[in-house]
């Protein structure tokens, strides 16, 4: 189930607004190397979760499912 909702974020949101704003020093920090495909920046973050910066997490929890 959490796999299905990784990929179900992973498609709406586009990794521009992830690097907009809240989670681009995540990004840096932990997904670099993510190439460009569709919702590869997202799925990158939710899988560090746990380490993300609380401002962040808030971006990523305000996303639609």
């Amino acid at each position: 189930m959490k796999h299905l909702m990784v990929l179900i974020i992973a498609m709406v949101v586009p990794a521009a607004a992830m690097t907009n704003g809240g989670c681009r020093d995540d990004v840096q920090k932990f997904c670099k190397d993510v190439g460009e495909a569709k919702g590869a920046v997202v799925a990158c973050l939710l899988q560090h979760m746990a380490e993300l910066s609380e401002q962040c997490k808030t971006k990523l929890s305000q996303q639609p499912s």
